[in-house]
């Protein structure tokens, strides 16, 4: 009996490596996003229109993904992002603002951010959902310059969003509905980001088209305030496996 045991041992660890590899799971995304971006930026009593003033309008976006799901108890699933949202446009100041005399200017925006998402899928079915923290990290700049002078505002900030995504799959078909939103306020900060998409699956391919939209505002970045939104559609394309 000891003999046959050493025998079966390999092969049950086999079947059971293969059973997990079956459950684990995990997805790769590109995304496009057509927004257009509205707010205003604010030192002391002088403010800015992002719109009006800097000529800021709807521009194209980019978003890479890659995510992780796996059987393991107690450890959460994984999904890393990265969210291109780098905009330079042309404009004209109507007042002085921060050292930079009215007139023409030009103005950079970063709000490029990465984030890591860790959740846990609390339904799994024709309906799931998930709950977790979506981690980001912001590291960029509002940047204002007319040639000889410049005003600049670093945008480095580290914040932990609550996180809560759900899905429902339409029976006998590929395709699904479902929204998610990421979203923390304190201190009379506050950012969101939220998606509404409907997606269509193509055995391991799909194609997703939605909604999106994301507010930051926040206090006192080197005595700026910054309050911002960008909305508009996006397309996206990748694999699920």
């Amino acid at each position: 009996m000891k003999n046959v045991n050493k025998l079966l041992a390999p092969i049950a660890l086999v079947a059971s490596m293969s059973v997990q590899a079956d459950i684990i799971g995990g997805s790769v995304e590109a995304s496009y996003w057509y927004a257009g971006l509205s707010g205003d930026a604010a030192v002391g009593s002088s403010s800015v229109d992002m719109e009006d003033e800097l000529g800021f309008d709807k521009d194209s976006f980019f978003e890479l993904a890659a995510t992780v799901e796996h059987p393991v108890p107690l450890l959460p699933n994984v999904r890393l992002k990265y969210t291109d949202l780098d905009q330079t446009e042309t404009g004209t100041l109507n007042s002085n603002y921060d050292g930079v005399t009215s007139g023409p200017v030009e103005t950079n925006l970063d709000l490029s951010n990465v984030g890591l998402v860790l959740y846990y899928e609390i339904l799994d079915n024709w309906v799931s959902a998930d709950v977790g923290l979506d981690i980001r990290k912001f590291d960029g700049q509002l940047k204002l310059t007319n040639g000889t002078e410049t005003s600049q505002t670093d945008i480095d900030e580290f914040l932990p969003l609550g996180y809560v995504s759900a899905e429902f799959a339409m029976p006998f078909t590929d395709m699904s509905v479902g929204a998610e939103i990421s979203a923390i306020s304190y201190s009379g900060n506050s950012i969101h980001d939220a998606k509404i998409r409907l997606r269509q699956g193509f055995s391991l391919a799909f194609l997703e088209i939605g909604y999106r939209q994301m507010g930051i505002k926040l206090e006192d970045l080197s005595n700026t305030d910054i309050d911002i939104d960008f909305s508009g559609v996006y397309l996206s394309t990748g694999l699920d496996f």
